[in-house]
């Protein structure tokens, strides 16, 4: 898109945010009040997260076979108005950077996580350099967040249900947590956790989507923990899950090629619809909107939310 345009929409959602006015209950790709950054190098884009530190979405790009150590994978700075700062601020094989096929993101203090294949890498939130590989022992790392006492809890989407039957030599779906110290717990694991994705905090563990289902899962935080369905979705490969300040919850579904609100009562409300692979979303907190990778379609999108 032009970057005319571009700002044209950024300002227009600004004059949105400041009069108070409510968007429509459900907007697509093309309603005016959208940011769509499309055609500006974004290779599979997975999942994001927002540095409210330095005003900036992080996008994670996987840049080719998510299920190959490729070193293709990279990092984008993308500012709160759609503009693309620094394409791969991190990359694979620059600087010392390992990133295969990057995929959830989370960030604590200074320090930046990224899920990636086989474990989650480390790097310095300010300028980019690599801290440190966590190793876990399956494969398909799929997102992550921090925990207030430090440690991280992963979720692994396990092996391709395509094949008969799956392959579970070197993966089974899961969640890992893994201390401060470094040490590493299956939480949770099992092909009827119906391929874990995202991941937010819920009471003292947390909850998940089902990428090969339509729920979400409660997963409790003692080792071995039980795990139980929370809520039915209205459709299926649901991915990226993020809990709003009030408590409800932003949940994206392939399947629905939708971004819903699920409410604390359970109700669920279309925020956005007719998204191709609708993936990582998160909430810009400083304007209330929010930002939403299409996978496969390479586009971000940015829109108010009421």
């Amino acid at each position: 898109m032009s970057a005319h345009r571009l700002l044209s929409l950024g300002a227009a959602l600004g004059a949105v945010a400041s009069s108070g006015c409510r968007a429509p209950a459900t907007l697509t790709p093309s309603a005016p009040d959208v940011v769509s950054v499309a055609n500006a190098g974004l290779q599979g884009p997975e999942n994001l997260v927002y540095d409210s530190a330095a005003d900036v979405f992080l996008v994670s790009n996987v840049a080719g076979d998510g299920g190959t150590r490729d070193g293709n994978g990279f990092i984008s700075r993308v500012a709160p108005d759609g503009r693309v700062l620094d394409l791969k601020w991190i990359a694979g094989g620059v600087r010392g950077a390992t990133l295969d096929a990057p995929k959830g993101l989370a960030i604590r203090g200074d320090t930046l996580a990224v899920a990636d294949l086989g474990g989650v890498h480390e790097f310095d939130r300010r300028t980019g350099a690599p801290l440190r590989t966590v190793a876990l022992p399956g494969w398909m790392m799929n997102d992550v967040l921090f925990a207030p006492d430090g440690s991280m809890w992963v979720t692994d989407t396990g092996p391709d249900r395509t094949t008969t039957p799956p392959d579970t030599t070197r993966d089974v779906d899961a969640v890992w947590r893994v201390a401060p110290d470094g040490r590493v717990v299956a939480i949770a694991r099992g092909l009827a956790l119906g391929r874990p994705d995202g991941i937010t905090r819920d009471g003292g563990g947390v909850l998940v989507t089902t990428f090969g289902a339509n729920r979400l899962e409660h997963v409790g935080g003692a080792v071995p923990s039980r795990w139980d369905t929370a809520r039915t979705l209205p459709a299926g490969r649901d991915d990226g899950l993020r809990r709003l300040p009030d408590g409800s919850l932003l949940v994206t579904s392939w399947d629905a090629k939708a971004v819903w609100r699920v409410a604390l009562d359970g109700s669920v409300t279309p925020l956005l619809t007719g998204v191709t692979s609708p993936a990582g979303v998160a909430l810009d907190t400083r304007r209330h909107r929010l930002a939403v990778t299409s996978m496969q379609g390479n586009a971000l999108y940015l829109l108010p939310i009421r």
